[in-house]
C-alpha cells in the first residue's frame, strides 16, 4: 500500500502530533507499505531542540516550506484592534480568533499550496492508495480533500483535536468547512470517546474510529534524592485556557519545602508571574525537550501536575490530554487541576492516585499539597502501576495496528466507491 501522509507537526519538530505521525509511520514502514510523509520545514516554535540525537522517520520524507502569511493575519488583527481602542474599548476577541475572520480555516493555510505542488509532483511517480491528513491545523484537511479529487483515492483524516465540535475555537465557520471536506472523507479518527460519539452523530454514513494517543515510555521511577516535593509538569501555558495562576498562588502560600519543575515553551508571561508571585526559588523552568529527555526529568518528579482551563462557550471538555496517558502509565501520584469532561474522566477511571484541585477551592487546593508532602516526608509515596489491560489498550503495538487496520478498510471495494469523482 502507497499512503501519502500529511502531517504539519512531523519530527524534527516536537509535539503530540510530531509523535503519533512518527509512531504510526514507523509502523507501516515495517510491514512494507510505503510511507510519504508530507511534514512543514519551516523553522517553528515546536523545532528539535536536541541537535545531537536527531529525530528521523523510517519513511520519504518531503519536507515543505509554507509561504510566509504571518503579515496577512497580522495587519488585520492589528487594525482590528486598533478600532476598538479608538472608541476606548477592548476587543473582546483573542487574536487568532481575529485572524480566522478574515483568512481561511486556520493561521497555517501557507502550507496549502506549497503542499498541493509537491504532492501532486510527487504523485507522478508514486501513485498512492490512500491519503491520511493528520489535523491540526485543519487547513491540512483541505489538501486531503483536493488531492482524494484529483487521484480519486480515499481519504483518511486524523483527528488529534476535534474541529468544529472543539470545546475551544470552534464557530460556525468550522462547521461548514469541516462538513465540505467530510463529504470527501472516507473515514475519520479521533482521539477521544466523547468525539467519538459525537462525530458518530453528525456523521452516520461514514466509519468513525476511535484511535486514541498512546503512552511513550513508563517512567523510569527514579530519585534524585531531593529534600523537596517535587511536582512535574510537561506542556506550555497559553494563558487564557491553561493559567498557571491557580497553582502559582497555592506554591506561594506553602511554607514547606516544594517546587515545581515545568517543561515546554519558556514564555514571557510565565516569567512575569513567577516574578510576580515571588517564586524563582519554586519554580523551574526548562524549555521544550524531546521525549527521551522529557521522561528523564519526569522521573525525578514525585507528584505529575496536569492542568485544564474551563472550555469555552459552556461546551464540556472533549479532549483527552495525551499527557493524561503518560502520567497514568508512569504510576505516580497525580495532581489534577481539571474541568469535568474526558481528561478528568479517563484520569478517574485509570489513574491510581488521583488528587483532584479546584482554583474555586484553594483551601483544599492547599490541604492536598500539604498532604502530598506529609506523604513524601514519610517516605510513602510510591509507584502504584495500573492494570494490564491500561497498558494493552494503551500501547503503540495495538493502536498503530487499529491504524492500520483503518487504512486497510478504506482501501477495499466497499469503501473505495464513496470516494467522490
Amino acid at each position: 500500500m502507497n499512503i501519502f501522509y500529511f502531517s504539519y507537526f512531523s519530527p524534527p519538530l516536537l509535539n503530540v502530533g510530531a509523535n503519533r505521525s512518527r509512531r504510526f509511520s514507523e509502523s507501516l514502514t515495517r510491514l512494507g507499505h510505503r510511507v510519504v510523509v508530507f511534514r512543514e520545514a519551516r523553522d517553528h516554535r515546536f523545532a528539535n531542540v536536541d541537535n545531537k540525537n536527531k529525530i528521523e522517520l523510517f519513511a520519504d520524507i518531503v519536507p515543505v516550506s509554507s509561504w510566509n502569511i504571518d503579515w496577512c493575519w497580522k495587519w488585520p488583527t492589528i487594525i482590528h484592534k486598533q478600532c476598538y481602542r479608538l472608541r476606548h474599548w477592548r476587543s473582546p476577541e483573542r487574536d487568532g480568533d481575529i485572524a480566522k475572520k478574515y483568512w481561511l480555516i486556520d493561521m497555517h493555510w501557507g502550507w496549502i499550496f506549497p503542499a498541493l505542488y509537491k504532492a501532486w509532483q510527487k504523485s507522478k511517480s508514486i501513485k498512492p492508495d490512500v491519503i491520511v491528513v493528520s489535523c491540526p491545523p485543519f487547513s491540512s484537511a483541505l489538501i486531503g480533500r483536493l488531492l482524494s479529487k484529483w487521484l480519486n483515492v480515499p481519504l483518511v483524516l486524523d483527528f488529534r483535536d476535534a474541529w468544529s465540535q472543539a470545546s475551544y475555537f470552534s464557530d460556525e465557520n468550522d462547521v461548514k468547512s469541516e462538513q465540505k471536506i467530510m463529504q470527501q472523507a472516507s473515514a475519520l479518527i479521533v482521539t477521544s470517546m466523547a468525539d467519538y460519539h459525537t462525530y458518530q452523530s453528525l456523521y452516520p454514513q461514514h466509519s468513525v474510529r476511535y484511535i486514541p494517543n498512546s503512552y511513550d515510555q513508563i517512567l523510569d521511577h527514579v530519585s534524585d534524592n531531593h529534600k523537596v516535593l517535587t511536582l512535574g509538569y510537561s506542556g506550555t501555558w497559553d494563558g487564557f485556557r491553561r493559567s498557571a495562576k491557580g497553582l502559582f498562588k497555592q506554591l506561594a502560600q506553602c511554607d514547606f519545602p516544594i517546587r515545581l519543575i515545568n517543561v515546554g515553551d519558556v514564555q514571557d508571561e510565565m516569567m512575569q508571574l513567577i516574578r510576580e508571585y515571588k517564586l524563582t526559588d519554586k519554580v523551574v523552568m526548562i524549555g521544550a525537550q524531546p521525549k527521551e529527555k522529557l521522561h528523564d526529568i519526569l522521573s525525578q518528579c514525585d507528584v505529575l501536575f496536569i492542568q485544564k482551563g474551563k472550555p469555552d462557550k459552556g461546551k464540556a471538555d472533549t479532549h483527552l490530554a495525551t499527557k493524561a496517558i503518560d502520567y497514568v502509565a508512569s504510576g505516580k501520584p497525580i495532581l489534577a487541576e481539571l474541568p469535568d469532561g474526558e481528561t478528568s474522566d479517563f484520569l478517574r477511571r485509570h489513574a491510581t492516585q488521583l488528587y483532584e484541585v479546584s482554583i474555586e477551592e484553594p483551601a483544599i487546593y492547599l490541604d492536598q499539597l500539604r498532604h502530598l508532602y506529609q506523604l513524601f516526608e514519610r517516605n510513602k509515596l510510591s509507584v502504584k502501576k495500573p492494570s494490564s489491560d491500561f497498558y494493552y489498550q494503551y500501547g503503540c503495538e495495538k493502536l498503530a495496528s487499529d491504524f492500520i487496520q483503518v487504512l486497510t478498510d478504506v482501501t477495499t471495494s466497499s469503501f473505495t466507491e464513496r470516494v467522490k469523482t
